[in-house]
């Protein structure tokens, strides 16, 4: 796969960004011709001490500040919200912006996601109990789109309907690396979402998904997306790294500015990788 043939995308993670940069940032983003615009999920300041932004009342806004492009959340951590509750929150975006949204799901991070718990007094689960958790998101949200009544005592749900939308459900997506998140994308998802540092890694975590497609007798495609931390990457190095990452079949890749708010960057990045 060629990099014309690739979506690409940045990822304003919203750290720090006052809203008037992030407005002009997915105005920006889009304007360049970009294919995807994401945000990340985070709620309190802690622990770096700045503001992050809701993430589903921000997918909200991006739908009125943008006309086209794929509106991404990359990802959202199942464990803080009750699963209707943000079903129902994601459903509003999904309206907003007329069916331009993804929904990457995770488990939520020790390192990041413990902090909005302690903030809401809420129990951070155990892994296990966040990776069952996950499962029964990635299964149940799309039902709960299309407008049926879902009971899932696991997920705490009884009865429980969002009514005819009226929406195309989005895209599921799940974020993450381990064995156990390779599973639940290739059983239950549209897609698979990770971080990587460099081409030989994708390529390798590539390869056991890929593996595990076949295993599983998965034979609808799987979409891959990649995420790269581009704060400190050379925008001619962009180029390669995006080009590189489609020969071994990623089918989106995101670039994800934490510190650089300037639009130059963005404007560097665009004449990069979009030519």
């Amino acid at each position: 796969m060629s990099i014309t043939m690739l979506r690409l995308g940045i990822k304003p993670g919203q750290w720090g960004w006052r809203f008037d940069e992030l407005t002009a940032a997915w105005e920006r983003i889009e304007r360049l011709g970009f294919h995807v615009v994401s945000c990340f999920d985070h709620v309190t300041a802690e622990p770096r001490g700045n503001r992050a932004w809701d993430a589903p009342t921000l997918l909200a806004a991006m739908a009125g500040r943008t006309q086209k492009i794929t509106l991404a959340i990359d990802v959202v951590n199942v464990s803080l919200r009750h699963p209707f509750l943000l079903a129902a929150q994601l459903a509003v975006a999904q309206a907003a912006s007329r069916g331009r949204l993804e929904v990457g799901l995770g488990a939520g991070s020790y390192g990041l996601a413990r902090f909005d718990h302690q903030a809401l007094g809420i129990a951070f689960p155990p892994l296990a109990d966040r990776l069952a958790r996950l499962d029964g998101c990635v299964r149940t949200l799309p039902r709960l789109w299309r407008g049926e009544t879902v009971t899932d005592p696991q997920l705490d749900l009884h009865a429980a309907s969002l009514g005819p939308l009226g929406i195309e459900p989005p895209l599921v997506i799940v974020g993450g690396a381990s064995p156990r998140l390779l599973e639940t994308a290739v059983r239950y998802a549209d897609g698979w979402n990770v971080v990587v540092e460099d081409a030989q890694e994708y390529r390798e975590r590539a390869k056991k998904i890929t593996d595990l497609c076949e295993q599983l007798g998965r034979t609808r495609p799987l979409l891959r997306h990649v995420q790269i931390f581009a704060d400190n990457l050379e925008p001619a190095a962009a180029r390669d790294f995006a080009d590189r990452l489609a020969s071994y079949g990623a089918t989106t890749v995101v670039f994800v500015l934490n510190q650089n708010h300037d639009l130059a960057t963005i404007d560097r990045l665009a004449e990069a990788v979009l030519g």
